[in-house]
């Protein structure tokens, strides 16, 4: 019996999960403070979520924020070099707007960095962990991955100013199709273009289609070469065992002027929201003057609050009832006898209201009896 995980919430029992599973990954875990400078965030305010963040004068004069993200405090402390990789996970609190109340909130994190040479191999790892972090909920999930280089690479060719470059891309996300149509109008793209932009709102589905169509319309050499990378892992992952659930939506954008390459949302059957994003952000590493490429991905285990707990059978599976003239000793040793079967064991001299409980034991003359409604046995 799995006694560590009885008793505890759907997410804390994942949460214990996956450190194991991270740490076979050769993953370390990763602590870090409350608080970080100031300007770290100040000057990367386009990477995080919201652009309100908390802050306070410390006593030696400097501005101080109560940290908003956690990859850039890691990424600018990475000792990772291009031939080998710094590889950690965290389980950290940041603190930002809420989405409901528009207050400040303290949200928990769990999640991995992988920083340095991050290679074909690198990437499909990530998002392999991506992929088995989902199925730890036990829940029906989708990971949804997306080529911004692909994007990129059209964007590109088309030779698009940054304010149309900007409204194309706010389309997309939205998948706002009329509000797609008007910004290419408005760009000046032609039909055979404009067709081709148009075409990345079906650009949905099991990724061997997605690819096959994408094809009709990759015409650059980077686009092609992008498609080739995203084919490649999801091959990989595919022949892995952990291609099923895998999505391809080239309408999910990030920032372009820090993530890059293959990014991606989880989502959870039963949430209206995604779970889980990541990806690569080569363009973040790039602005802390990092050389290095870096993916990752952070799991907003808050969310989970909104499933429904399925709730266990028993709160403990046995009860001991023992009287004050119990030797402590004897008592002890019998419980430690109990627990050694995998065994939740409460040890009360009454039964405590509410408690659901397997089976009650009572321990008289040195021994445990076990009642089951039709007289005791001795254990």
């Amino acid at each position: 019996m799995d006694f560590e995980m009885k008793g505890l919430k759907r997410a804390e029992a994942a949460t214990l999960k996956l450190r194991s599973l991270y740490e076979t990954y050769g993953y370390r875990k990763y602590r870090m403070g409350r608080f970080e400078e100031y300007g770290l965030y100040a000057a990367n305010r386009s990477f995080l979520p919201s652009e309100h963040i908390l802050t306070f004068t410390d006593l030696d004069g400097r501005l101080m924020a109560l940290k908003p993200d956690i990859t850039l405090g890691i990424a600018k402390n990475t000792k990772a070099g291009r031939d080998f990789c710094e590889k950690v996970y965290y389980i950290e609190s940041v603190y930002r707007e809420s989405k409901e109340s528009h207050t400040y909130k303290e949200i928990s994190q769990m999640g991995l960095e992988c920083m340095g040479g991050v290679d074909g191999f690198v990437i499909t790892e990530v998002v392999g962990l991506a992929v088995q972090t989902l199925a730890a909920f036990g829940q029906d999930y989708v990971l949804k991955l997306s080529g911004m280089d692909f994007v990129a690479g059209l964007l590109e060719e088309l030779g698009v100013g940054r304010r149309a470059k900007r409204q194309l891309l706010e389309a997309l996300r939205a998948k706002n199709r009329s509000g797609l149509e008007a910004a290419c109008e408005e760009a000046g793209l032609g039909e055979r273009e404009s067709e081709r932009v148009l075409a990345l709102l079906s650009l949905y589905g099991d990724f061997r289609t997605v690819i096959a169509q994408a094809g009709t319309i990759a015409d650059s050499p980077a686009m092609k070469e992008a498609l080739e990378r995203l084919s490649l892992v999801c091959e990989a992952l595919k022949a892995d065992g952990l291609g099923e659930r895998i999505r391809l939506d080239f309408t999910m954008i990030q920032d372009m002027e820090y993530y890059n390459g293959i990014i991606f949302q989880g989502y959870l059957d039963g949430l209206a929201r995604h779970v889980l994003s990541g990806g690569q952000y080569d363009g973040m590493m790039a602005k802390l003057k990092k050389p290095e490429s870096a993916i990752g991905f952070a799991l907003y285990l808050d969310e989970f609050n909104w499933l429904p707990e399925r709730r266990a059978e028993y709160d403990l599976e046995a009860l001991v009832l023992y009287d004050g003239t119990a030797d402590p000793a004897l008592l002890g040793r019998a419980v430690k006898e109990l627990r050694g079967k995998g065994l939740r064991v409460r040890v009360e001299r009454a039964v405590p209201g509410e408690l659901r409980f397997g089976q009650i034991f009572r321990f008289r003359d040195g021994a445990l009896q076990a009642e089951d409604g039709k007289g005791a046995r001795t254990c």
